[in-house]
């Protein structure tokens, strides 16, 4: 469906992450993790478009949809919530189309214009049908009380709503689109219990990739079936939900610090016998030799310690 290829990116002089290449299937439900700064929200931007990479491209199939929903939104006013929702959906677009049509058809025609624009209605109307038109009102009525929202509130402006509730709208246009991609990032922030146990159904049961950055570490467990790490510059790949990541991280750690002090120590007596020796004609094919070793050794790279914390409240 999407192909990444070679794709590098940098933030104030530094890469964030360099030659990414990844394949996002329409079945995949990737948890995108990584620390703090590490670029999760930056590539989810450069998928949806809204960055250019530094290098590297992206590669969909023709007419993918994709949906993101950011931590931050600009606050939207002017309608109410209901046809706020409504009006945002793409399947207004094949209203408005329609009704220039009908208009149009109602004017004198030539036959074979007249044809086209029959057509063309009857692709429309086909358009309706995928989009569930005909029941479109109820699923907004739901999709809204599932996301906590009342009857009363589907009248109200939405400027009366406070930010954490309009996040709530916005996500509600995305999953009321059907998109073949959705991009959340913390989706969780600002909803309940309620709302959050309604959202982990709805995603459960969606048949499309999704990508989702978060810090509930439950959440990602009930829909997740991949997980996306981004750590030392590289984006890497694993099956399986958040605790199956954590497990094998765990286990990859143990080995892959195993195998970093094995090679510092190696480092570290080819830097002796170097110093040693720099200066003895008897030994300087061998000094060379193991200044090239240490030249073409390919360093193993391990994550940095969690560092500590300490709070102190005073009484």
């Amino acid at each position: 469906m999407i192909d990444i290829l070679d794709l590098s990116v940098q933030f104030t002089g530094e890469n964030l992450f360099e030659n990414v290449n990844l394949k996002i299937n329409s079945s995949d439900r990737f948890a995108l993790i990584g620390a703090n700064g590490a670029g999760k929200t930056t590539f989810l931007k450069i998928l949806f478009g809204i960055i250019e990479p530094e290098s590297g491209k992206i590669q969909k199939q023709k007419n993918t949809s994709i949906g993101y929903l950011p931590q931050e939104i600009n606050k939207i006013a002017g309608q109410t919530l209901f046809t706020e929702v409504k009006s945002s959906l793409r399947i207004t677009k094949i209203l408005n189309e329609e009704d220039e049509i009908t208009g149009k058809l109602k004017t004198e025609l030539d036959e074979k214009k007249h044809q086209i624009l029959i057509n063309r209605l009857g692709e429309l109307n086909h358009q309706k049908e995928v989009f569930n038109y005909y029941s479109l009102d109820s699923e907004i009525k739901k999709v809204l009380n599932g996301l906590g929202f009342g009857e009363k509130d589907l009248f109200r402006s939405v400027e009366e709503f406070s930010g954490g509730w309009q996040m709530r709208i916005e996500l509600a246009k995305i999953l009321l689109e059907n998109h073949d991609l959705i991009l959340l990032d913390e989706p969780t922030n600002h909803l309940d219990i309620d709302s959050l146990r309604w959202l982990i159904n709805f995603l459960k049961n969606y048949k499309k990739a999704l990508i989702i950055i978060s810090h509930d570490s439950y959440f990602l467990n009930q829909i997740t079936n991949r997980t996306l790490e981004i750590t030392n510059k590289k984006i890497t790949v694993y099956n399986g939900n958040d605790d199956a990541y954590l497990k094998f991280k765990k286990e990859r750690e143990i080995l892959l610090r195993a195998e970093y002090l094995s090679q510092q120590q190696k480092i570290k007596d080819t830097e002796k016998f170097i110093e040693r020796f720099r200066y003895k004609a008897s030994k300087a094919k061998q000094v060379q030799s193991r200044i090239k070793q240490l030249e073409k050794i390919e360093r193993v790279e391990i994550e940095s310690g969690n560092k500590k914390l300490n709070l102190t409240f005073p009484e």
